[in-house]
């Protein structure tokens, strides 16, 4: 009896692994996909403005977006 409970539960867990393995590997396909078509939109968007004659973004955008990235917000309880 015993033997056959340590069988199941060893059974369990073994669809509790692939099941993760799953999951974990629907998200890294989901994120390869995100990040191939984040790469075609700007390589698109250079080339539309390279077409239109126009710069995609100029320096103050450039540095007001390097300002907002760079400033941190402190949170409650200190950095982890």
């Amino acid at each position: 009896m015993r033997t056959s409970l340590v069988h199941l539960a060893l059974f369990v867990l073994a669809v509790l692994e692939i099941l993760a393995g799953l999951i974990a590997g629907s998200a890294a396909l989901a994120s390869l996909t995100t990040e191939a078509l984040a790469r075609a939109v700007s390589a698109g968007a250079r080339s539309f403005s390279r077409w239109a004659g126009v710069d995609p973004m100029s320096l103050r955008l450039r540095a007001d977006l390097a300002a907002a990235l760079s400033t941190s917000t402190a949170t409650e309880g200190g950095s982890r």
